[in-house]
């Protein structure tokens, strides 16, 4: 069985040998845009407000952050995601009567 973790891991670590040789390819970003995933689907799925990093991402401090931002990613989408950024009231922007 795959393990997400490890997969987002073993990439961050390529990408890094591979940005000593060009550092102009990509490769980290993907790797960090994977664990922000992670964070996000593991925020669906938690009922705890502050779970710990995932063992793989804990000791690398770029990983944790991403994360991080995945999870409160989420957090945010289920406080704001209905909300018009127009006007601030309870329906999609796109239903706003006031534009």
């Amino acid at each position: 069985m795959a393990c997400a973790y490890l997969d987002v891991r073993v990439a961050f670590a390529l990408a890094r040998i591979a940005s000593l040789t060009d550092p102009n390819t990509g490769l980290l970003g993907l790797a960090l845009a994977d664990a922000q995933a992670l964070g996000y689907r593991d925020a669906e799925s938690s009922s705890l407000s502050d779970p710990p990093i995932p063992t793989f991402f804990a000791d690398e401090p770029s990983l944790a952050q991403a994360w991080r931002d995945g999870f409160t990613q989420w957090e945010s989408d289920g406080e704001y995601g209905d909300m018009c950024s127009f006007c601030f009231d309870d329906h999609n922007v796109f239903q706003c009567p006031r534009i």
